[in-house]
């Protein structure tokens, strides 16, 4: 027996065990947490069925260089090793800290923050949040919830099981494939919504964009209330219809599944799918818990979509012009969503209207991301009442 090994079986759970520079392990208990901190390095995170967290750097410079680390039993926090020119509140870097693999127990809980790194995961079966200013994200998980926040990079979430579902993106575009989502809310200010997925009952689903368009691909009887200034409202599949000019129900199979939809000047499309037509993903195959080569094989990219069977598009599409008198011209001045309903508008509208005021605002440039985020943190904790006096 070595001296190494020795030394790893005498020594507590939290220790660390280092073998090449390049590389880093620690153990973590079940059900513990993996927290990364990051700038400008890419990010890839692997899920295995192990019990280490395994750090590498991809070009072999010393982890302990380049990054600090701070570990218990239940948790391990991954950070920027603030080495480097500090001039008053601005810090530079003497050079690029080098992009990370990850390799993660399977169920730990991950939280992720990057500036402007892209973020690439696989096989993520915990609770997870992701949060990036102009990164992609592409992640895979087999468990939720799932939490992502991006100001102008693109996500993408490839889920083969049921999750919950929050996102928050300003400009960056989002798309969504899971077999279900038990709860959809998801926001953006100017990005583009995709959303492949059956949706579950008895939970108020929402979509809301600005200036971005909104796709809903399900199978779900849904009943789908759409409120837009001056989108289109289009949808393709059986479905009926109720509503006026600014706002429309489209009710699919027995509508028993609630979501809301909302923009301002996006274009919201629904394609009522048929049973079965959200396919259900095989589980992801666990991967290896070896240590993985020092340069890691090139980053795969993410599965896409599924292309729509041809036989779906026979289903009879129906435009707004042909479907009732909500679809608001291209000519036409836009009008507020609360005209279309006779009477005074409710709270909750008001509180909505006050939500697109800030998020346009954000858009236009008149208010900073920090004072955006603060006045949308109000609206939400405060309740309706905080709608008032907004502009």
């Amino acid at each position: 027996m070595t001296e190494t090994t020795s030394v790893a079986q005498a020594a507590p759970p939290p220790a660390p065990t280092a073998s090449a520079a390049g590389i880093r392990e620690l153990p973590l208990e079940p059900g513990g947490t993996v927290e990364i901190h990051l700038s400008s390095s890419d990010l890839q995170i692997r899920g295995t069925d192990g019990d280490r967290v395994i750090v590498r750097t991809r070009d072999g410079r010393a982890v302990a260089d380049e990054f600090s680390i701070d570990a218990t039993a239940n948790r391990v926090s991954i950070r920027d090793n603030q080495s480097g020119l500090r001039l008053g509140s601005l810090f530079f870097r003497v050079r690029g800290a080098p992009d990370l693999d990850i390799d993660i127990p399977r169920s730990t809980t991950v939280q992720v923050r990057t500036l402007s790194g892209d973020v690439v995961a696989e096989g993520i079966g915990g609770p997870s949040h992701w949060t990036s200013a102009s990164g992609d994200l592409r992640v895979g998980v087999s468990a939720g919830p799932v939490a992502i926040e991006t100001m102008s990079g693109d996500a993408a979430l490839d889920a083969v099981t049921p999750i919950a579902l929050t996102v928050r993106t300003v400009s960056g575009d989002l798309s969504v494939r899971a077999p279900r989502l038990d709860l959809l809310n998801a926001s953006s200010t100017s990005g583009d919504v995709q959303v492949q997925a059956d949706l579950a009952a008895g939970v108020a689903h929402s979509v809301s964009s600005v200036s971005g368009d909104v796709e809903i691909a399900t199978a779900s009887p849904v009943r789908v209330e759409t409120q837009s200034i001056a989108g289109d409202v289009r949808v393709s599949g059986i479905h009926r219809s109720e509503g006026g000019r600014g706002r429309r129900t489209v009710v699919v199979g027995d509508g028993s599944v609630r979501v809301s939809v909302r923009t301002t000047s996006g274009d919201v499309r629904l394609r009522a799918l048929g049973p079965g037509a959200i396919a259900q993903p095989a589980p992801a195959q666990p991967a290896p818990t070896q240590p993985a080569p020092t340069q890691p094989a090139p980053t795969q990219p993410a599965p896409q979509a599924p292309v729509v069977p041809a036989a779906e598009s026979a289903l009879p599409v129906v435009a707004e012009a042909e479907a009732a008198p909500n679809l608001v011209r291209r000519d036409a001045q836009p009008q507020p969503a609360a005209e279309a309903q006779s009477g005074a508008p409710s709270a909750v509208d008001d509180r909505e209207q006050a939500r697109l005021d800030v998020l346009r605002a954000l858009e236009r440039g008149e208010l900073d991301v920090e004072s955006a985020s603060l006045r949308l943190e109000g609206l939400e904790e405060s309740g309706p009442s905080a709608s008032q006096g907004w502009s």
